[in-house]
């Protein structure tokens, strides 16, 4: 995502945007149609890049920002609501980013990138943090009625199970009917993956597992018809083989997280998510010789190779955080540390291993480009998150589909979001991050308007059966 702005007229960029928000205003009325445009956009935007000289995510921001204010017109002689501290921590986590996208530093943000623009930081922090916050918001703030909440779920539901048709075909013969055909282009970096609609076998691991906690959460409701429980436990099974033809740890360990975390707290639902396990563990001891061997296109995990890039990578990130401990070498700099600072792990870790490349831990990626000011801001907001999530999965009620099993479901997403990133910066997977986001704002905001009065029904309930 760092050539989000790679390519990009100025003049075409503020045209369209002008447009889209007169259109925004205009037009858009309803908060989730605008979300969905947003998640459409976010989801096609590899596959549209080379058709469009400006991304047409920008486009869908207006209409968000548009539907935005419409919402803030009929809502602002309300109560007014504030944001609470995680909208104070994602606010100064992003002024520290502004900071340190305008200062000066010893290093260019245009090292290793061909088509660095000076558009290409501020598209960096737009997709990479500025759209996932916003949807956060949105989510809290704006999408407060169930159907806005039911359609979210299906259409990200939709999505996995179309990242997983395209696995399908890409495995089964039937390449010359995918679209797009990233996974199969030779130029492609991932060869032999299932790298989904984004390119990326780690973000397709996130969208595919994320589908997997939604499936299980609509075959539970008796109030879904029952082809779309039948249509929902086909897209789960097909994220489950997606998820497998990824042929990445990462994304394997992203499911085995949603089945473990649904077997453990999915009250109503668990059995699906227990047989799924007992599914997987059967398979995975079934062939363990091959599943431990470095055989990707097998089924192995074994990769010496990128365990020496990751090696190399964090001891560049922690050199890095030692040499500028509290703001960091700059926004989008890792790269350029990595290309004239990099470190060896050890003896036994050859040099070249992770040299020049992005980093591949997001926390460590942070560090280093932020300091220890932008990790702790960072880390702030999302344990301040999954905090309130858990208090949402706890008061709100089991028997809804905005109740705890949309809690849970969020914070399914958020566990695998927090792992996924041991393995990559995940500022680079713009649309996994906003459909985490996404998914927790409804969470959060579910809670902040209805879980305070449940938790009172439910103690003068108890008080009275005493």
């Amino acid at each position: 995502m760092t050539g989000l702005l790679s390519g990009t007229d100025l003049g075409d960029f503020v045209f369209l945007g002008v447009a889209a928000v007169a259109l925004g205003l205009l037009i858009v009325r309803s908060p989730v149609v605008a979300v969905i445009a947003m998640l459409l956009a976010l989801f096609l935007h590899v596959a549209l890049a080379p058709h469009f000289p400006t991304p047409p995510f920008w486009f869908a921001l207006a209409l968000v920002l548009g539907a935005a204010f419409w919402w803030w017109l009929d809502h602002r002689h309300g109560r007014p609501r504030g944001v609470g501290a995680i909208g104070y921590a994602m606010g100064l986590y992003l002024l520290w980013i502004v900071y340190s996208m305008v200062s000066p530093h010893e290093l260019s943000a245009a090292t290793g990138n061909p088509s660095y623009t000076s558009m290409a930081v501020p598209g960096f922090v737009v997709a990479s943090t500025l759209i996932p916050f916003i949807l956060f918001l949105f989510g809290r703030f704006m999408l407060t009625s169930t159907r806005a909440v039911r359609a979210v779920l299906w259409v990200l539901l939709l999505m996995a199970g179309y990242s997983a048709t395209l696995a399908v075909m890409q495995f089964h013969g039937l390449q010359q009917w995918m679209w797009p055909r990233l996974s199969t282009d030779p130029a492609a970096t991932w060869i032999g993956r299932a790298n989904g609609v984004t390119g990326q076998p780690v973000e397709n691991g996130i969208v595919l597992a994320v589908g997997i906690a939604v499936a299980l959460q609509l075959i539970s409701r008796s109030d879904e018809p029952a082809w779309r429980r039948w249509s929902a436990a086909v897209i789960a099974v097909g994220c489950g083989y997606g998820i497998y033809l990824t042929h990445t740890r990462a994304a394997w360990l992203s499911g085995a997280i949603v089945l473990v975390i649904g077997a453990v707290l999915a009250v109503g639902y668990r059995r699906w998510f227990a047989a799924a396990l007992g599914i997987v563990a059967a398979i995975i001891t079934a062939h363990w010789s091959t599943f431990t061997s470095s055989d990707r296109t097998a089924g192995g995990i074994g990769s010496e190779s990128e365990v020496d890039d990751r090696l190399n990578m964090i001891r560049t990130a922690l050199w890095a955080a030692e040499q500028k401990p509290l703001t960091g070498w700059g926004i989008s700099r890792f790269q350029a540390v990595n290309t004239y600072h990099h470190q060896q792990w050890s003896s036994d870790v050859p040099w070249i291993r992770g040299h020049g490349i992005v980093s591949h831990e997001n926390e460590l990626g942070i560090l280093a480009e932020l300091g220890l000011i932008g990790l702790g801001l960072w880390v702030l907001t999302v344990v301040l998150i999954a905090h309130r999530l858990w208090v949402a999965y706890r008061r709100l009620p089991g028997f809804a589909l905005t109740g705890s099993p949309l809690a849970l479901t969020a914070l399914m997403a958020l566990a695998v979001f927090v792992v996924s990133g041991f393995t990559v910066d995940l500022r680079f997977l713009s649309f996994g991050t906003s459909v985490v986001f996404l998914l927790c704002g409804l969470a959060v905001g579910w809670n902040d308007r209805h879980g305070g009065s449940i938790a009172r029904i439910e103690q003068k309930a108890l008080v009275h059966n005493e």
